[in-house]
């Protein structure tokens, strides 16, 4: 069963994630965000998927669209 400490271990990091302008930083928190999700236990439902993407959607100050090509797509 995941907790609400851990529920909210990954959002913080994705929060941190959405805002942060260093690359290496931003490598650092990515490689987290990606421990923490996968720490979680079970394949997560729909229901759970949907509210992980909305999660991470709200925590998004803007959506960036970058156009391929630009350097950003890798």
């Amino acid at each position: 069963m995941i907790t609400s400490r851990e529920d909210s271990n990954w959002v913080s990091i994705a929060e941190q994630i959405s805002t942060e302008m260093d690359e290496d930083k931003l490598a650092i928190l990515v490689k987290q965000l990606c421990c923490a999700l996968d720490a979680r236990q079970g394949a997560p439902t729909q229901d759970q998927a949907t509210r992980d993407f909305e999660q991470i959607v709200a925590a998004s100050p803007v959506m960036i669209k970058v156009p391929l090509g630009t350097g950003f797509d890798r």
